[in-house]
Parts: structure tokens; C-alpha cells; sequence
């Protein structure tokens, strides 16, 4: 009879689905009319699966699927003394069998308008593991319309075919368990990734709004937050100064020098810059070897003290290098405040820009402000 299950026929990769599949292999073979899969979880048997041809679809689905037995000893209820005693066990009519308790397949067969007479039972071991997983059972043999005991080739078939049914179970439980590690690796994988991509749109918007040799903010940055700080110093009354900066000679220092030490004095007086700003205020190379600085929250007075510190702090800095003579340089700075009466920033930024030009015109290495 073995020769009519293929293992092969028991392949899935869905538990409940392979269930389903070997029980009704088991009842066409052995002529059974309905059969149970019971399934160890925790310390019970759990009610898992069943068949019934005689069952319409309708009371399939009302069936009571709580039903399970505590795996211990002397309860006397075949499922469970099959399961302990790790053997088949068959009865011909549970209602003449004195040797099991049949209480809860009595009150079924009230409940469902149904007739259980014969039964086998079998445990489905794992070999390899030395562990029982479950136990099946086969529900009355019938043939030619009579009703009649499981044989002792029904037995030894269960016995012989359930290796293979143990096996499929655990197959398709490691697929399953395979299946969530792949999807859980690739769901880490996705995050991963999804942080890197998002980590490096930040960086590109980053970079788009920072001068790549000072990591200063450029001026596309300024233009974007020049206005909403504008509108915020307006309607909180906090005063906003804008100084300008310029490097004084700075052609003659390219020209003289070389633009690798051009760059080198550019990335000083922003690293001075940096250094020397609140962490609210912001540093704009605005183009050139032109700085642009937003003080914020700062009045022409206090703008005045921030732009002589820089001036002062530039002109005590001295440039070492090994290509050519040590440098030193100044820078020249204009500086304005955000009147009540601005309409926008752009006024407040031209003030600042007529206050550098006459710095740079009267001398340099000077501040000017305009209010």
C-alpha cells in the first residue's frame, strides 16, 4: 500500500496546507471516513486539522477548534496514551471500549449529529530528534456502505507512511522557518538600505548647500533662509544684523602666491569664521573671497564688537608655507541691521555691501556700519 504515497506528494512549503494533503491521502487509502491531526504545542495536544466526507463545508467551518489535551499521564483519553505510550493503538466502537475515555468524542458526536464507531491512532515521531510532534487519527473504516474495525494493515501502513509524514511536517516547518529568516534578512536588508539612500539624499542636499572647499553654506542655502529669518526678526522685533566680508588683495595674494595658497587664506578666515560665530548665527561664503554673516537676535552695537573681533582676529593670523613666504592678511568688513522699515532682507544685504565698498575705499583692514 506504500507504493501509493509519494513523498513528493507531501512537498509544501504550507503546513496547514500539507495537513490537509496527507489526511486525505491517509483516508482514501484506508477507506476511513474522517480523520484529526493533533499537533504538540507547549504541553498539549492541539486540535489541528480535520476531515469529514460526510460533513457538509458548513459544519467544517463551525466546528469548535479550541480543542486540545494536556500531555500527562492517566488521563486515560486515547490521543493522549498514544502520544505517551509512543505506539498505534485501534479501537473497534467507542461505545462498547472500556479501555479509554471517550468523554469528549461522545459530546462531539452529540454536538454535530454524528456517529463515531471505529478509531486508530498513531504518534508521528521524529526519529532523528527523539521528539513526538503529534498524533493522527483515522475515523471510521468504512467499505461498501458498512462500517468495520481498522485492520492490521491499516496499521502497519500508518506506521511504515508516518516516517514520511513527520518528515514533510518538519520539511515544511524548516521551509517556513527559512522563509521568515530570508524575509527577515531581507526586510533588514531593505532598512539598511532605505537609511543609506535616505543618508545620502541628506549628504547630496547637504552638499548642495555647502561651498565644497569652506563647508560654508553657499549662497543657494542663504537665499533660502535669508527670507524666513528676515520674517522672524519682524515679527518677534528681534534685531538682525548682516556683516560682509571681503579679503583684502586678494587678487594680488593669487597673483603673488599662487591660487593653491589663495584657497589655503580663503579656508582660514572660514575656519576663523566658524570659530568665532554663535551657533545660531550662519556663515555664508557669498562668492569669491566674499563672506556674508547672518547675526541673529544682534544688535548694530553688538555686530559692531563681532566684526572688530574678526577683523583683528584675521590680522594676527599668520599663513605658514613651505612653497613660499609666510602670509599674512587682512579683510574688510560693512556691516548694517534689518530696519523696521525694510520690506525684505535684499535691502539690509545692500546697506551691509555700500558699507564694505567704503571700507575697502577708505583703506581697508576697517569696519564700517551703516544703520
Amino acid at each position: 500500500m506504500l507504493e501509493l504515497m509519494d513523498i513528493e506528494d507531501f512537498s509544501s512549503n504550507n503546513v496547514e496546507a500539507l495537513l490537509h494533503k496527507i489526511l486525505h491521502h491517509l483516508k482514501v487509502i484506508t477507506h476511513c471516513e474522517a480523520g484529526t491531526i493533533y499537533l504538540k504545542k507547549d504541553n498539549y495536544l492541539t486540535f489541528s486539522i480535520f476531515q469529514n466526507e460526510s460533513f457538509s463545508s458548513q459544519k467544517v467551518s463551525s466546528l469548535d477548534r479550541s480543542i486540545k489535551f494536556s500531555i500527562k499521564q492517566d488521563t486515560n483519553i486515547l490521543a493522549v496514551e498514544s502520544y505517551l505510550q509512543s505506539k498505534i493503538i485501534t479501537v473497534d466502537d467507542i461505545y462498547k471500549d472500556t479501555s479509554y475515555d471517550f468523554k469528549a468524542t461522545k459530546e462531539f458526536d452529540i454536538k454535530y449529529d454524528y456517529k463515531t464507531t471505529s478509531v486508530l491512532t498513531a504518534p508521528l515521531i521524529d526519529t532523528v530528534n527523539h521528539e513526538t510532534v503529534g498524533i493522527i487519527q483515522l475515523i471510521n473504516k468504512k467499505v461498501d456502505e458498512e462500517y468495520i474495525p481498522f485492520t492490521h494493515e491499516d496499521q502497519e501502513f500508518i506506521s511504515l507512511s508516518s516516517y514520511f509524514i513527520v518528515l514533510s511536517i518538519l520539511n515544511a516547518k524548516n521551509n517556513q522557518a527559512e522563509l521568515q529568516r530570508q524575509n527577515n534578512e531581507l526586510e533588514k536588508k531593505i532598512k539598511q538600505r532605505t537609511k543609506e539612500l535616505l543618508d545620502i539624499q541628506v549628504k547630496l542636499q547637504e552638499q548642495a548647500h555647502r561651498d565644497p572647499l569652506t563647508n560654508l553654506h553657499n549662497r543657494r542655502h542663504f537665499n533660502e533662509v535669508s527670507e524666513s529669518l528676515f520674517s522672524i526678526s519682524k515679527r518677534s522685533n528681534n534685531p538682525l544684523s548682516i556683516l560682509m566680508i571681503d579679503i583684502d588683495n586678494f587678487k594680488a595674494i593669487n597673483d603673488n602666491y599662487g591660487h593653491t595658497i589663495g584657497d589655503l587664506v580663503i579656508q582660514t578666515l572660514s575656519d576663523i569664521l566658524t570659530n568665532t560665530i554663535r551657533s545660531s548665527d550662519i556663515a555664508i561664503r557669498y562668492g569669491g573671497e566674499e563672506f556674508l554673516l547672518l547675526l541673529t537676535n544682534t544688535s548694530i552695537q553688538n555686530a559692531n564688537v563681532i566684526a572688530e573681533k574678526l577683523r583683528h582676529h584675521v590680522q594676527n593670523t599668520t599663513i605658514y608655507s613651505k612653497e613660499s613666504n609666510d602670509l599674512e592678511f587682512t579683510i574688510s568688513l560693512g556691516l548694517a541691521i534689518v530696519d523696521k522699515e525694510d520690506e525684505n532682507i535684499s535691502i539690509a544685504i545692500n546697506k551691509a555691501d555700500q558699507a564694505l565698498y567704503k571700507a575697502k575705499k577708505t583703506g581697508k583692514n576697517k569696519t564700517i556700519s551703516l544703520s
